[in-house]
């Protein structure tokens, strides 16, 4: 998800835990899903949705009863209303609750694998988002991020349960459909003018990137570069916005050859009308209507999102306190694109102004990078998983080297592909490559919050110009800093200093006059200078 071109969220989101609390926690022990098989009915002249869905589990303890997510539809004419839930064709009892659904079953063993048919239908309160696009003709788009694809069917609605799925949309003719996966097939009846249209997955990606849509839509095929999956682009016939996916092929190849094979069947961009100026899903990229002008200026957007395919979709955070393996990762690994692409000063002038921004979030906001505090996954979209995110990936970088840098993120990809990580996962895959021991940096730059705020005094004392520097925050950090020195005559020096406590003194011998220093002027740390 793109957080610059991050739109506001108007209607039913509920406060969400981000921790994995204790619901989570008892399903990620008690089942996996499996496969989601969905039936989808849409229809031209009415919101309400009509869904069968097979459910198939594996249950990791002996079990009589579990619970699925579905916001239920209770008071008023919103939400999901459960009709029948079957097992080997035989009714089984359940009880819907406000979001959630408890299903009674005969004793399950260990280790069995059961297939449920849940039938419901009714209006999603979110999550897919049924309307008008900006030309007034109607547009469906499941958009499910974090916790919303419980609001159109029935799931496991968290990043820690991974699962392949088949979907089958049954839509009036005139509409296009895209979602993950390979297109199977799609049929139409003249007689009713509906088409049904099939895709197919047996690749385990999250609920927060399981999606389709259902639109008019123009679409253009990319050539095919050797070697690179089928990139697909879908706009509204009234728009001209191919232009602005015609670097997609470079941009993936250039991902690829960095960190490894495309992890999906192929790669579509949808111009969408959902909530989000870009959102990730799997093969299946959403980019927000007005963000597609046929500029060719949006390169920056695409290849975050692209990025978001191996990271935050492949290898996905465990829980939502990681969420800056998805969102710094793609902000970050951009940012290299750009330096590959636009050059040296233009990497170091967006490195500034997203050093910058995480000084005056962090004002205002004393979060650590694994954010174990906040209490909603939304406002978890925020500058310290994007940019300080970034700046620690950077930091990283800075210490071991381009080279080394890339083997790590690789390799790091390589063991969780497909499955989930956290952010100690992270680091010690990091110590592994480059045999060093990061124990520190993980503990002082992702566990707790803040960066080091730095100030300095100068005296020139015996011919030897001494410098104090200071660190000022409550936090401790240790790190090297280098500063350059700048000497009346108009020359400089490049030193660097290694911070162990809040203070350190410096003297250097010199027979020039010292006219000021620069600190950190090839921008390798984070930090906030104190005048």
């Amino acid at each position: 998800m793109h957080f610059t071109k991050l739109l506001c969220l108007i209607l039913g989101l509920s406060t969400a835990c981000i921790a994995m609390g204790q619901d989570f926690l008892k399903r990620f022990k008690q089942l996996d899903v499996i496969r989601y098989d969905l039936k989808i009915n849409l229809f031209e002249k009415q919101n309400k949705i009509v869904v069968r869905e097979n459910v198939t589990i594996q249950f990791l303890q002996k079990s009589d009863s579990f619970q699925l997510d579905l916001v239920g539809r209770f008071q008023d004419s919103l939400g999901m209303k459960i009709s029948n839930i079957t097992l080997d064709n035989q009714p089984i009892k359940y009880k819907q609750y406000a979001e959630k659904a408890t299903i009674f079953t005969a004793t399950i063993p260990k280790g069995e694998k059961r297939t449920f048919v849940i039938q419901f239908e009714g209006i999603p309160t979110n999550g897919l988002i049924i309307g008008k696009n900006k030309f007034g003709d109607r547009t469906f788009f499941a958009d499910n991020w974090p916790m919303r694809a419980k609001h159109w069917f029935a799931c496991v609605d968290h990043p820690s349960d991974k699962a392949n799925f088949k979907i089958e949309v049954d839509t009036p003719s005139n509409f296009e459909i895209v979602s993950n996966g390979t297109q199977v097939n799609r049929t139409e009846n003249t007689k009713n003018k509906r088409a049904v249209t099939h895709y197919e997955s047996k690749i385990d990606i999250p609920t927060k990137v399981l999606v389709f849509g259902a639109a008019n839509f123009e679409k253009q095929t990319l050539p095919r570069k050797k070697n690179q999956v089928e990139i697909t682009n879908f706009v509204y016939p009234q728009e001209k916005g191919f232009k602005d996916f015609e670097q997609a092929d470079t941009i993936l190849a250039y991902f690829e050859a960095h960190i490894g094979k495309f992890p999906f069947e192929k790669l579509y961009n949808v111009q969408s009308t959902t909530m989000y100026g870009g959102m990730e899903n799997a093969g299946c990229i959403f980019y927000d209507e007005k963000a597609i002008t046929g500029k060719g200026t949006i390169n920056e957007l695409i290849a975050h999102e692209i990025v978001h395919q191996w990271f935050g979709n492949s290898a996905t955070e465990l829980d939502w306190p990681h969420l800056w393996l998805s969102e710094g990762f793609a902000t970050y690994l951009t940012n290299l694109y750009v330096e590959d692409h636009l050059g040296k000063s233009t990497f170091l002038r967006q490195m500034r102004k997203q050093r910058d921004a995480v000084i005056r979030f962090h004002s205002k906001n004393k979060l650590p990078l694994k954010d174990t505090i906040s209490t909603n996954t939304q406002e978890m979209l925020n500058t310290n998983a994007y940019q300080k995110g970034a700046w620690v990936l950077h930091m990283l970088r800075e210490q071991v080297g381009k080279e080394l840098f890339w083997k790590a993120i690789a390799r790091y990809y390589d063991t969780y592909k497909y499955g989930n990580a956290t952010s100690k996962d992270f680091i010690y895959v990091f110590e592994q490559v480059t045999h060093r021991n990061f124990t520190q940096f993980y503990e002082e730059w992702i566990c707790q919050s803040g960066y080091p705020i730095i100030s300095y005094t100068m005296e020139e004392v015996d011919k030897k110009f001494k410098i104090k520097f200071n660190q000022n925050q409550k936090e401790n950090f240790h790190f090297s800093l280098e500063f350059l020195v700048l000497y009346e005559d108009n020359t400089e020096e490049l030193k660097t200093l290694f911070f162990t406590d809040k203070e350190v003194v410096l003297e250097l011998p010199t027979s020039k006059k010292v006219k000021n220093i620069m600190l950190d002027p090839n921008f390798k740390l984070l930090f906030d200078e104190k005048k």
